[in-house]
């Protein structure tokens, strides 16, 4: 009995599992029936006019659509060219994000190495005695040396990583998106 209730209530599973259709394509579904038909999108070019009850000779219409469609192409051109600066401008302001963002990177694997090997060339020292005793002078003379070349990377990177904060302020700014 407890194997024939087993195997029921797996046979009920397996079946429902089977018939069960996913979120996804529930959703593909809805999305499916309640925009069912495309929107056309009617300006000047796609949208036929009617010329009325009396038409005019075909080379009048032939020279005020020209001048229609120049005075559009014009309108265009100028909404193209406002539309494409600030774009220019944008992508400017992204390039010159990323190229800080590699320099900061750079800047940045510079100073740990730098610091790693400061922390390896001190521990090789302390480590032997001997060395201890006879180079103590010229130990702490190349690690002053060491160490203003870190003070100084580490100067150049907060340089760097504040022109990067004025960079991302600038592209927030002009309504970029934040990466």
């Amino acid at each position: 009995m407890k194997r024939f209730f087993l195997f029921a209530v797996m046979g009920l599973v397996a079946a429902a599992a089977v018939a069960q259709q996913t979120l996804g394509d529930v959703a593909r579904a809805n999305r499916a029936k309640k925009h069912g038909s495309a929107t056309t999108r009617l300006d000047d070019e796609s949208f036929v006019r009617s010329t009325g009850p009396s038409t005019p000779e075909p080379s009048k219409v032939q020279a005020d659509a020209k001048k229609a469609d120049d005075k559009s192409a014009d309108s265009k051109d100028a909404k193209k060219d406002s539309a494409a600066a600030p774009k220019q401008k944008g992508d400017d302001l992204k390039k010159q994000v990323e190229a800080q963002k590699k320099e900061v990177a750079t800047l940045q694997r510079e100073l740990d190495i730098a610091q790693r090997e400061a922390r390896l060339r001190s521990a090789a020292y302390y480590a032997d005695a001997g060395v201890m005793l006879r180079d103590q002078a010229k130990f702490a003379e190349d690690s002053r040396k060491e160490q203003d070349g870190i003070n100084g990377k580490k100067q150049t990177l907060d340089a760097a990583q504040q022109k990067l904060d004025d960079l991302q302020e600038q592209a927030r700014k002009a309504g970029l998106p934040s990466e």
